[in-house]
């Protein structure tokens, strides 16, 4: 599995695209951490690459890596109540096996006001049709997993279902509100991300323009925002401890 990583790695390195988008997906999250005492998490670490913008982060993945700080598994995480101001993930929340755990897990371990922040997969019906083309994870929207999920401790951590984020803070918003209301409050629920990042190919697939026209995909991009619902390929999601 590290190989993978170490592919990222390279792929970032080489991108200049591509470590444009993560670079203002970095710099937002930045913008909303917490100020409440406690230390700054990162889940899902990979490459190791937020650790250029926030070096004081604790960056984990459940694969142990040289180049990031600890190894362990998100549902249970080695860590005293409300030592953690702060959970920073990105594409994390949908391979996790169990995120009712992670999320009371998370509960935990924050402390009154900190913040878990997310940059998750948005299945909106354009989006859709390019992840079934070109990135084969699964988008299963039929599952409930306030009530009808049985956990496998067997599963990959590569495994996944992309509508993870949409089926608990979009389809079952008011389970998720019975569940977890009195424990969590919404800070930002949007949608965003429409033709920048699938035509950069990610870290998996071939830039489909050239550096130079950046500018211009990024004002198209601008220009989209009112269609969000049909477009969008990302869901960022702040939760703040109550």
């Amino acid at each position: 599995m590290e190989d993978i990583y170490l592919k990222h790695r390279k792929v970032w390195n080489e991108k200049k695209l591509l470590r444009e988008i993560y670079s203002e997906w970095y710099q937002k999250i930045i913008n909303d951490l917490s100020l409440s005492v406690g230390k700054t998490l990162e889940l899902g670490g990979g490459g190791g690459n937020f650790k250029e913008f926030k070096p004081d982060v604790i960056s984990a993945d459940i694969v142990p890596l040289d180049w990031l700080d600890m190894c362990f598994d998100a549902h249970e995480m080695p860590f005293k109540e409300n030592e953690i101001s702060n959970i920073v993930m990105i594409d994390v929340l949908h391979h996790l096996n169990d995120p009712i755990k992670f999320l009371n897990e998370s509960y935990r371990v924050l402390n009154t006001g900190s913040r878990i922040i997310m940059i998750e997969p948005f299945p909106s019906p354009f989006s859709l049709m390019i992840y079934k083309k070109f990135h084969p994870e699964p988008f299963d929207k039929t599952v409930d997993y306030f009530s009808e999920f049985e956990n496998n401790s067997d599963k990959d951590p590569w495994d996944s279902n992309q509508a993870i984020p949409y089926l608990l803070f979009y389809k079952f918003r008011n389970k998720f509100n019975e569940l977890f209301g009195n424990k969590f409050k919404f800070i930002k629920k949007e949608k965003f991300s429409f033709v920048l990042y699938p035509a950069s190919g990610g870290f998996e697939n071939k830039q489909m323009i050239p550096d130079n026209m950046t500018g211009v995909v990024k004002l198209i991009e601008k220009s989209l925002n009112p269609l969000k619902d049909l477009l969008a390929f990302r869901c960022y999601i702040v939760l703040e401890k109550i």
